[in-house]
């Protein structure tokens, strides 16, 4: 009978240890699984918090490029009154606002037939003629040089206005090929020193295409008025021209100062 009784005590012990054996298991994969949850909770925070930094880092940029070039020209006397680029005198009775592509061939060609014109009638005081660049030509480069050059061109206007006449010209004589790089950012810096800006201030500006955000809003703007959005685009006084070859231009603004008389 004592043996029994010890082997029924030696059973029983080894089923309590066997018992307290699993509980202590059962408890490690508690703890476990639990850590697991808190390391997995804890990637999950911290991802999402890196997320919202980077978004809001991401924003930031995106507004602060969005923020217009100072010296922009706002015309009072249209209905849509879009900011431009004024060249003429603001108390001229006849409005022409220019959206032209830095990248488009066709701006180029009516740059150095029809461009000699619009500057004569600002020049005379008759027309207050707005430029506003547009980029709907990046696809045609590998390097987005429509975006790249309309926020350069801005960047000049902002830091040195009376430069950017020549600014502008400069980059149509030596606008590149489509379908190419497009100018580096060394050559619109050069282009844009020669044409009057001190270096240390343009060259920031357009290495960080710091107006990239803005000529993407007057882009939007522009292929929204005057769907789909070609260049060049002439605006007389609100009303676009159909037909912008040299002739019928100059009698369109010679009807337009007359009619402003």
């Amino acid at each position: 009978m004592p043996n029994a009784r010890q082997a029924k005590s030696a059973r029983e012990k080894a089923a309590a240890l066997r018992a307290e054996a699993e509980r202590k298991a059962a408890r490690n994969r508690v703890l476990i699984i639990g850590s697991i949850v808190i390391v997995v909770v804890l990637v999950v925070v911290g991802v999402t918090v890196l997320f919202r930094t980077l978004k809001q880092q991401q924003d930031d940029k995106v507004a602060a490029q969005s923020a217009p070039p100072a010296n922009l020209y706002t015309p009072t006397d249209q209905k849509k009154n879009i900011p431009g680029i004024l060249i003429g005198q603001p108390t001229a009775k006849v409005t022409v606002d220019m959206y032209e592509d830095f990248q488009c061939p066709v701006c180029k060609q009516f740059e150095s037939t029809d461009g000699a014109l619009l500057k004569q009638y600002a020049d005379a005081g008759k027309v207050k003629l707005i430029y506003h660049p547009v980029a709907i030509l990046d696809r045609a480069s590998s390097t987005e040089y429509s975006s790249r050059s309309g926020s350069a061109a801005a960047a000049v206007l902002a830091i040195a206005p009376k430069a950017f006449p020549a600014f502008h010209t400069a980059l149509f004589d030596n606008q590149p090929p489509e379908n190419g790089d497009g100018l580096p950012d060394s050559t619109l810096i050069q282009l844009a020193t020669s044409a009057g800006v001190p270096e240390a201030q343009i060259s920031p500006a357009i290495t960080g295409q710091k107006y990239r955000g803005w000529i993407t809003k007057v882009t939007d703007q522009f292929t929204k008025d005057y769907a789909p959005g070609a260049t060049p685009t002439v605006v007389i006084n609100g009303t676009q021209l159909k037909d912008i070859g040299l002739d019928k231009l100059k009698a369109a603004l010679d009807q337009a100062v007359t009619a402003a008389k």
